[in-house]
């Protein structure tokens, strides 16, 4: 389908897409302005943009019109150049080598065809058309502008964007990509990067500024002195007079004299200087760099161009008029010449702008960004960081460790597997601990792993319990995809891709948590989800397989975008069931694997009354053990009675221990035992041999006191309340179903 069409008196450039209409109306469904959303320039041409919705091509007239270019559309575009012109070179240029190789200029018809797709990159870009007409250079360029179809190009990206450059400066910008964006200048420090690319919008002004002056310098008058010869003295003063008589009859004799002359050697003169040789010389650096580090991506037409800038530097460098110039110790005082005069206030004013950074407002600074892809991947990031902050209500994290902004090839990047990481302390001891570009590696050394390839989530949240173990560790995974399932078939609603989903349960079943006591490797990950930019009324996404998908086996999908209050409350309801859910419940919703089950996760715990002379010699020996009475507890050996707590009369419980082994002897056989009456030395006891010791944060008590036992549960001794546990008579644990 023809998109666009432009009529010029050389040419005619036609810009065709296939299934146009179907991506026309998926991100019409995000945008509801976008028929008035966009605009085109085009110097001397008519230009004709369809319209999907009416089904006939618009006149562009400076008005706001709809797009035709969006991310990730093949676009055929097609350039015949008109009878009777004699053409014998046409291309785009471009940077890019790949995108000046996708065009192929056929002299014998006078046609340039080729293809280009702007995959993720959004934002503002030109296609400029240079080709040579009767042994004549001359370019056409239009400009227009990149859009979505998944987010909202002038709310959802700038929030991105924003977003992001407030959490990580400069983080946003990239080098040598299709689109850019506009930045104002700011207070923020300077890079080789902003620099290039400030520079690259302003080097025909600083250019052509620096010949104007260069043709008609600044001037002014100066008082000069010299000794000269009587003859030539033009203003004779009385001093004067009185010196010629003295020496009247030495004719070698010199004499002082002032007199006023033009200057070029002025503050402004030094300034033009000292910014036409600082301009040379950073512009020498970073174009070295890029010609080294980026020589298989830029283009040939590039290198010239670059290489064609820097003679034009040199020469006027090397001019003689900087002969005379003095070197620059900076401007003392207003200059009225480097504010309003002819070419110096130019210098002046790309000088300043090249030496500042960026602010992220509409501006005229053309700036490339990295690709939505990246970009939405981090701002997932920040969303959890600030949906976690906002439903453990703390005002910043607790502990920040953000991964340092390298600077790799002047662009800035997360260093690839340095995890950056924000934690959140619970009032009840719990640590919240969220990760972004975590790498789980195959390290020995490390508890957590993958035992076959490296996994690299995009966010790890891990969240650190102690209702019923000391530091019993939660892990859900989340990865950001700026895909959908809609992308290859038109016809499908939103919802991430097959593929994306596939990679959840690859990570679940990847990376193991290594039980050094048992030496046995254990599924390490809770739960596995997809963030993506879908959208959907709530209804339809209750009910899609996506959604549906985590409450049965906890790997699914939530749809995030910015500015979507409706959809975004999913993700934020899970979080904070995550948040509040009792580790029991976690556990006993992890599915087990085929005609197998897990171990109770919130056993029943036996409470035993201990006597002051039986504590030191029961539980603070080698072997710690516990005896009982001629009563004996009669729920011992069940396979959900796991743990034995001590009850001192006057203290409560300040610990319990792990029931290891259960024997039964006479009282007189137990070694350390105090002494008794003999009546009891011969009587049965029952003896619980006891493992290891797990120490209370303080002292608790039973809601009854043991007579002489009770019954609780882990999750009861680990969460008091008001430091009272609940409790079950001897009988009473008969009733309970441990769920």
């Amino acid at each position: 389908m023809n998109v666009l069409k432009v009529t010029h008196d050389d040419f005619d450039l036609t810009v065709d897409c296939n299934n146009f209409i179907s991506t026309f109306n998926k991100a019409l469904s995000k945008q509801p302005d976008i028929q008035i959303a966009t605009s085109y320039r085009a110097e001397n041409a008519r230009l004709w943009v369809s319209n999907p919705l009416s089904k006939i091509d618009i006149e562009e007239s400076g008005q706001p019109t709809s797009p035709v270019f969006f991310e990730n559309k093949d676009y055929f575009i097609g350039v015949t150049f008109k009878k009777g012109r004699s053409v014998s070179r046409a291309s785009f240029h471009s940077r890019l080598r790949e995108v000046e190789d996708k065009f192929y200029f056929r002299p014998d018809i006078a046609f340039l065809s080729g293809t280009i797709n702007y995959g993720n990159d959004l934002g503002q870009s030109d296609l400029i058309l240079r080709y040579e007409i009767d042994n004549s250079v001359r370019e056409f360029a239009l400009h227009f502008e990149v859009f979505p179809t998944k987010l909202d190009y002038r709310s959802d990206f700038n929030c991105i964007v924003s977003d992001i450059e407030r959490e990580y400066p400069y983080l946003v910008l990239d080098f040598l990509r299709k689109t850019y964006s506009g930045f104002k200048t700011g207070s923020s420090p300077n890079t080789d990067l902003i620099w290039w690319q400030v520079f690259g919008g302003l080097y025909e002004d600083f250019l052509g500024s620096a010949h104007f002056i260069l043709n008609k310098p600044h001037n002014r008058i100066v008082k000069r002195s010299r000794y000269v010869p009587a003859d030539r003295l033009v203003r004779w003063t009385s001093t004067l007079e009185e010196e010629f008589c003295q020496f009247k009859r030495v004719p070698e004799h010199r004499y002082f004299a002032e007199y006023k002359t033009l200057s070029t050697d002025t503050p402004e003169n030094r300034f033009f200087k000292h910014a036409v040789t600082q301009t040379l010389r950073r512009y020498k650096k970073v174009r070295s760099f890029i010609s080294d580090n980026f020589a298989n991506q830029i283009s040939d037409g590039f290198r010239g161009e670059m290489a064609e800038i820097g003679k034009r530097l040199e020469v006027i460098s090397n001019h003689s008029f900087f002969k005379s110039i003095s070197p620059f110790k900076g401007i003392r005082q207003e200059s009225l010449v480097l504010s309003k005069g002819s070419g110096y206030s130019n210098i002046y004013r790309c000088w300043v702008v090249l030496n500042r950074g960026l602010e992220f407002l509409e501006g005229i600074q053309k700036i490339e960004l990295k690709n939505i892809a990246d970009l939405y991947q981090i701002w997932c990031f920040l969303e959890i960081k600030g949906m976690l902050q906002s439903l453990l209500q703390k005002e910043s994290p607790d502990e920040i460790e953000l991964a340092e902004i390298q600077i790799k090839d002047f662009v800035f990047k997360i260093e690839r597997g340095v995890k950056s990481r924000v934690s959140f302390r619970q009032p009840n001891g719990g640590i919240v601990d969220l990760f972004h570009d975590y790498s789980y590696a195959k390290d020995r050394n490390q508890q957590v792993r993958s035992f076959t390839v490296a996994q690299r989530p995009d966010i790890v949240l891990r969240i650190t319990r102690n209702d019923l173990k000391d530091d019993y560790v939660f892990t859900y995974l989340y990865d950001a995809k700026y895909r959908l399932q809609s992308d290859d078939d038109p016809n499908s609603p939103d919802s991430p891709p097959d593929d994306a989903i596939n990679q959840m349960h690859r990570y679940r079943d990847a990376i193991y948590y290594l039980n050094k006591e048992k030496n046995k490797p254990e599924k390490e990950v809770i739960g596995a989800y997809i963030l993506f930019p879908g959208a959907g009324s709530a209804d339809t996404i209750v009910h899609s397989d996506y959604y549906r998908s985590i409450e049965q086996v906890n790997i699914g999908a939530f749809p995030l975008r910015p500015n979507d209050r409706v959809n975004r409350i999913f993700l934020e309801r899970h979080l904070e069931q995550i948040l509040r859910v009792d580790s029991n419940d976690v556990l006993n919703g992890v599915s087990p694997q085929k005609l197998m089950s897990y171990e109770v996760t919130n056993p029943f715990i036996l409470i035993g009354f201990v006597k002051p002379d039986s504590y030191e010699p029961c539980f603070l020996s080698a072997t710690p053990f516990y005896y009982t009475g001629k009563g004996k507890p009669r729920h011992v050996g069940r396979q959900d009675l796991r743990y034995f707590a001590p009850y001192q009369k006057g203290i409560g419980i300040t610990e319990y221990f792990e029931i290891l082994e259960i024997s039964f002897a006479s009282r007189n056989s137990i070694e350390g035992l105090p002494p008794t009456t003999a009546n009891e030395e011969d009587s049965e006891r029952m003896v619980i041999v006891l493992g290891n010791r797990i120490r209370l944060p303080q002292p608790v008590r039973p809601m009854a006191a043991p007579n002489p036992y009770l019954y609780t549960t882990l999750s009861f001794l680990r969460n008091p309340k008001d430091n009272r546990i609940e409790t079950f008579p001897s009988d009473g644990i008969k009733r309970i179903r441990l769920v």
